[in-house]
C-alpha cells in the first residue's frame, strides 16, 4: 500500500504571513492537527496543533505569524513512499504527520491516524476473525509448514505476525477467518506444533 492511496487529497493550507491565531481557528474549524504553510502556490513550511500550543499566549496571537513558528524543512513523502516507510519516519522522527509532495508540488497531507486505519485494514483487525498463537522452531520453512497444516484444516489464513524468538522458538500470532478453532488445533497438536493460545 502507497501512501498516495491514503493520504488526504483535499489539503487546508494556510500562508506564512498569517496570525498563529488564525491558523488555530482554521485547524478547529476542519478538525485537524497539521496545517501546510503555502506561499505564491509553494510549501514553505508545516504547522502543527503542537506547535501553535507552545505560543498560545493571549496576549501575543496578534503579533505572532505562523512563519514565526513553523517548521522550515519538515520532513515529506511522495505519494509512491510505502505506507511502511511512512510510519518508520512518523516513529523515528516522533512526528504527527507529514506533507505528501509530487516533486515542488503540495499533493496531499498524511497522518498518525491515516496510517494507523491503513494497518488496520491491512492486518484485518476489523473483520470478524480468529487467532492461533503458535511457538515454532526458529528455522527456515516452518512457518510455511504451519500455514500450510492450518489450510488443510480448513482454516483461511488472513494474515500472520512474528513475535520474539527466545531458546530457538519463535511466537506466531495467525490471524484467520472467523472459524472453529477446535478441529485445527487438533491438526497442529498430532503433528507436535505448540499451540499456545487460541481466541475463537
Amino acid at each position: 500500500m502507497l501512501v498516495g492511496q491514503i493520504m488526504t487529497k483535499d489539503v487546508a493550507t494556510i500562508s506564512p504571513e498569517k496570525q498563529v491565531g488564525q491558523a488555530l481557528k482554521l485547524m478547529q474549524k476542519r478538525g485537524i492537527r497539521h496545517l501546510p504553510v503555502v506561499s505564491q502556490g509553494a510549501m514553505v513550511g508545516w504547522i502543527t496543533s503542537r506547535d501553535l500550543r507552545e505560543v498560545l499566549l493571549a496576549s501575543m496571537l496578534e503579533k505572532i505569524t505562523v512563519g514565526d513558528v513553523m517548521v522550515q524543512a519538515p520532513i515529506t513523502v511522495s505519494p509512491n513512499t510505502s505506507v511502511e516507510e511512512a510510519a518508520r519516519l512518523v516513529v523515528d522522527h516522533k512526528i504527527g504527520g507529514m506533507p505528501v509532495m509530487e516533486g515542488e508540488k503540495l499533493v496531499g497531507v498524511i497522518t498518525m491516524l491515516d496510517l494507523i486505519a491503513a494497518f488496520t485494514a491491512m492486518l484485518g483487525l476489523l473483520r470478524s476473525s480468529s487467532r492461533l498463537d503458535l511457538r515454532l522452531e526458529d528455522q527456515p520453512g516452518v512457518l510455511e509448514a504451519a500455514t500450510e497444516t492450518i489450510k488443510q484444516a480448513g482454516g483461511k489464513v488472513i494474515n500472520v505476525a512474528l513475535g520474539p524468538s527466545q531458546k530457538g522458538r519463535r511466537s506466531y500470532y495467525f490471524r484467520l477467518e472467523k472459524c472453529d478453532l477446535k478441529p485445527i488445533i487438533n491438526v497442529l497438536k498430532k503433528q507436535g506444533i505448540e499451540v499456545v493460545e487460541a481466541i475463537p
